[in-house]
């Protein structure tokens, strides 16, 4: 009858390890089936197989042969996880191949274990990797943007204090020198050994929760994201814009809104159908947003009209940009089946002013310069007549 505590702590990891390589698996396959995600479930299947080699060590014929197939399980879990947090983040400061560096780690393994025996060194190393590649882990995440999500942070930190558990145990293991047996009796009874199921599990959970906070936030991003430009819809925008008209009141900075549309953009979907229809907003978009600040709001508002908010923009500047991307888009003709089809647009501009209580206020005087310009003939900029007063050299300026 079994009775080492030992061989029911590692029956627990089994049996947690295999769940949670499921868990990851069908996350896999229901989330839009993401490598990194992938690559864990791959790494805590491997992890099932590292602990259960762990605990059948008489399946094999000797030390060496159970040491080295169990180190492979070992370095495989290290190598996907690591690599499922490059994956996750596109980081750019660890290489993207990890295996040569593993296949590295294990020669060592083989080294000390079958061609020159330290014990020591042979048990020392997968647990040094395991430290190094969860302190990656952790830097990874954490660099990944500028403000880490509250998910994010306890993924980092659980892996940081799992690998601070894990550097000790490899170098204690390391200093035992050659003697196999010292070796193991003191690995499996150390209470760093004995803390392991509650890091392992604990850090597991994390990054679950963390690849729950990832879905999340691609769900808001979906309700915000128009899905054909990749701009804001008009429920983004007016999150956005309503965030930016705020700071700017606070701070009495400046702020223009430009309200602009396609001109006779039904003449392009029946002459050419709906899918150049689509080529023609998405192509419009991307001349929006080209040269644009990071602080500026631009969106798909309805059919073929969008919006930009310019914060710090004053209602000359505001003009400048209007009337540059009028004369760009005329520039940029679509090419629809190798013809050129030059498309234009109509822009309407306000600026901010001191009775206005939020940005729909000015986004209403940029709608209605924006009508003014169409009547006016299309393909030019206007303003919101209330706003402007000439000055005595013929130039332009607000009101406000």
């Amino acid at each position: 009858m079994v009775t080492s505590p030992v061989f029911y702590v590692q029956l627990s990891l089994v049996m947690t390890s295999a769940m949670i390589a499921v868990i990851f698996f069908l996350a896999w396959k229901t989330l839009g089936e993401k490598p990194h995600v992938l690559n864990w479930s791959i790494a805590f299947v491997a992890a099932t197989l590292y602990w259960l080699l762990n605990m059948t060590p008489g399946w094999f014929p000797n030390f060496e042969s159970y040491w080295l197939t169990a180190s492979v399980f070992g370095f495989v879990l290290v190598t996907l996880g690591l690599r499922g947090h490059c994956q996750r983040t596109n980081c750019a400061f660890v290489p993207k191949n990890l295996w040569p560096i593993s296949g590295l780690l294990y020669l060592v393994v083989v080294w000390a274990t079958a061609v020159k025996p330290h014990a020591g060194l042979s048990v020392a190393v997968l647990p040094f990797a395991s430290a190094v590649t969860l302190l990656l882990s952790a830097i990874i995440i954490l660099r990944h943007r500028t403000r880490p999500r509250p998910a994010e942070w306890a993924a980092a930190t659980s892996m940081g204090v799992f690998a601070l558990v894990q550097l000790p145990v490899a170098g204690f293991l390391f200093g035992l020198g050659g003697d196999r047996e010292l070796v193991f009796a003191q690995l499996y009874e150390h209470p760093a050994f004995l803390a392991t199921p509650a890091g392992f599990i604990g850090m597991a959970m994390f990054v679950i929760f963390m690849l729950a906070s990832d879905v999340s936030e691609e769900m808001k991003e979906v309700a915000v994201r128009d899905q054909l430009t990749s701009l804001l819809n008009r429920r983004g925008f007016n999150e956005q814009g309503s965030k930016v008209f705020a700071s700017a009141c606070r701070a009495s900075r400046p702020l223009s809104v430009i309200m602009t549309d396609i001109d006779h953009f039904k003449e392009v979907n029946d002459g050419f159908g709906h899918a150049a229809g689509d080529a023609a907003l998405a192509h419009f978009a991307d001349l929006l947003v080209t040269d644009r600040r990071m602080e500026d709001v631009v969106a798909r508002v309805g059919g073929e009209e969008f919006a930009i908010v310019l914060p710090g923009t004053d209602l000359a500047g505001s003009i400048e940009i209007a009337d540059e991307l009028c004369e760009r888009l005329e520039a940029t003709p679509l090419v629809v089946d190798g013809r050129d089809v030059v498309m234009t647009a109509s822009f309407g501009v306000a600026t901010i002013s001191n009775k206005d209580n939020c940005l729909t206020d000015v986004i209403v005087r940029a709608d209605r310069a924006l009508y003014r310009s169409k009547r006016a003939g299309r393909n030019r900029v206007d303003l919101e007549s209330s706003q402007l007063m000439r000055t005595m050299d013929g130039t332009l300026k607000s009101v406000s």
